[in-house]
């Protein structure tokens, strides 16, 4: 295909600098808010893994009693329904507020995640409805670990 912008012709002196890509964060000090979306994403796989088996205890240790109820009545509905989701998920996530021990993630994710059979977990694929979900996800700092207090869905 025709790619419209060139080459930049800087590229070759731009990494001959060698200048770190976060030239202000020292590497031997932690960064919170990488801290912070790694915590995130790690409840965002278990979450997936506990609405798939029909699951909620899958997120202890990650999410707070408040989360973990949320989620457990998700999951009764789904059994409810006789199904369990296939969670896929295109997430946007920032890092709006961080302190010591709290942080606020903001996420507008699209979804596409899809029913299956609770047993079987077919189909492997599905079509999901390309809806913007916006999520405001509230996590603190409990032993060393960021944990997923709350989230409060948006729209």
């Amino acid at each position: 295909g025709d790619d419209a912008d060139p080459t930049p012709t800087t590229t070759a002196t731009a990494a001959a600098t060698n200048t770190p890509t976060i030239a202000a964060q020292p590497t031997s000090t932690p960064n919170p808010e990488a801290e912070v979306l790694t915590a995130y994403a790690n409840y965002w796989e278990l979450y997936a893994e506990a609405v798939l088996n029909l699951d909620h205890s899958i997120l202890t240790g990650v999410a707070s009693e408040e989360e973990l109820q949320q989620v457990q009545e998700e999951i009764e509905t789904l059994r409810a329904n006789g199904v369990a989701l296939r969670v896929v998920i295109e997430h946007r996530p920032t890092v709006i507020e961080l302190t010591d021990t709290s942080a606020t993630v903001f996420d507008e994710m699209t979804n596409n995640s899809f029913y299956v059979d609770p047993e079987t977990h077919e189909p492997p694929e599905g079509e999901g409805n390309g809806e913007t979900l916006i999520d405001t996800f509230f996590l603190e700092k409990v032993d060393g670990q960021w944990m997923v207090i709350r989230s409060i869905r948006q729209n």
